[in-house]
């Protein structure tokens, strides 16, 4: 509607009841805040088609009458101080009150938080060559000037340390280079698209990242879960994806406790995530992924390369495929492979190619199941597949079609310890991949 509203032409969007704090903060960090709208009380999709009408004719005479009057300038400069400060009865006290500040304000995760102190501040700058006041990219989703002091505040609040900044930073600034608009539409979905982390290259054993079991609580993972909530309040407090409002996320996941997760590079049989993007050895990389959720694919006796590829292979047929225009995009998987399976596989000459052309291959399932999730004749069905408007359900049952579209659509990182344990998640769009060391 904004961009109708740029090409001279009137709008006036309808919205639905939980979507009126995502309207009002879309229209602000997409540049039209005083953007007028209607109100309707439940969400379109997946409501009947006589609600649909009635709960539209309701507000036809509001919709006409925004649409055709003046309209009212809403917007409204929000003016923040620059130091924040709490008092208590001592230090540990004003901090409880810090955090109890900053939870109802939702600029924490609801966890405790460190302060962000002037001094911590400059000590986290001083862990890069950049100027405070240098600008790293513009934040998605709602696309904040992520500056370093910005992003340094929030690695504060996280625990960060001066030498984990080189990797935030580099994170914060991926994140604008995945896809279209740094995969907004994805953070702003009602699914639970969350990103996940990883670093290639030196600098992970530098700043001790665990590639072992990376995933998750516990001592080993202090860095990984550091650096991945660092970029977590960034995402929240300079992209602004903040619950209910531009993370319109139905239910949730776990995996929005971002996590940072080294490649264990020693263990692997094959060149690195990043050398398969260009990088060499010795330069410090990092790639962000986009997961829509997760399964542990076990596997309790092969040995061999086939064996353990197909087990992962049927592993991976879980999800839908999408019926709509845009068939290919964000219809891929991201395999997350122990050395336990790594090693065999590649032991046997299999290289990371060839283990994804065996479970493309091999990833076969029902068309009919995976289409179940829209129906056949919804407006939204792409004429490719209006052949399968005239089979039976048990026809389209019948039909086996390849998971993904190509072997590229495929990802695989050497991640985790022992066991033949495979953790697979549904992903896309393709991942981004930027240099570290030039924010050293």
């Amino acid at each position: 509607m904004i961009e109708i509203e740029k090409m001279g032409k009137p709008a006036v969007p309808i919205v639905s009841g939980r979507f009126t704090d995502d309207a009002k903060a879309s229209s602000k960090a997409f540049g039209m805040p005083d953007l007028q709208f209607v109100v309707v009380p439940r969400i379109y999709r997946n409501l009947a088609d006589d609600l649909c009408v009635s709960q539209t004719e309701e507000v036809i005479d509001d919709l006409i009458q925004t649409l055709t009057s003046e309209g009212k300038d809403v917007s409204v400069v929000e003016q923040q101080e620059s130091i924040i400060r709490f008092e208590g009865e001592d230090r540990y006290d004003a901090v409880l009150k810090m955090n109890k500040d900053f939870t109802l304000k939702d600029w924490s995760d609801a966890l405790p938080i460190f302060p962000p102190t002037e001094e911590k501040v400059r000590e986290l700058i001083s862990g890069t060559s950049l100027s405070a006041d240098h600008v790293v990219c513009d934040m998605p989703p709602g696309f904040g000037l992520a500056t370093v002091e910005k992003i340094a505040v929030n690695a504060a609040m996280a625990g960060a340390k001066a030498e984990h900044m080189p990797i935030i930073i580099a994170a914060v600034k991926c994140l604008s280079e995945m896809g279209s608009h740094g995969g907004k539409s994805l953070l702003m979905s009602t699914s639970p698209h969350a990103p996940i982390l990883m670093v290639n290259g030196p600098i992970a054993k530098e700043v001790g990242l665990n590639p072992g079991s990376a995933l998750g609580p516990g001592r080993d993972n202090e860095i990984n879960i550091t650096i991945g909530r660092a970029f977590y309040l960034c995402l929240k407090n300079i992209g602004m994806w903040y619950p209910n409002k531009m993370d319109m996320d139905t239910i949730g996941t776990t995996r929005k406790f971002i996590h940072c997760v080294a490649e264990n590079e020693e263990m692997s049989p094959w060149p690195s995530f990043s050398e398969d993007r260009g990088f060499s050895k010795t330069e410090s990389t990092i790639s962000i992924f986009v997961t829509d959720g997760e399964l542990d694919v076990q596997d309790q006796g092969n040995t061999s390369a086939d064996g353990l590829l197909k087990t992962l292979a049927y592993g991976i047929t879980f999800g839908n495929t999408t019926l709509g225009a845009s068939h290919a995009e964000g219809h891929q998987r991201l395999i997350f492979m122990p050395p336990d399976v790594a090693g065999p596989v590649g032991g046997e000459g299999y290289s990371k190619q060839d283990a994804k052309d065996f479970i493309h291959s091999h990833a076969n399932t029902s068309l009919g199941k995976m289409i179940q999730y829209m129906p056949i004749n919804d407006a939204r069905v792409d004429e490719r597949w209006h052949w399968l408007k005239d089979k039976t359900e048990e026809e389209r049952l019948a039909i086996e079609v390849p998971l993904l579209h190509s072997s590229s659509d495929i990802d695989i990182v050497v991640v985790g310890a022992d066991r033949a344990k495979t953790l697979v998640f549904p992903s896309g769009p393709t991942a981004a991949t930027i240099g570290i060391d030039q924010y050293k």
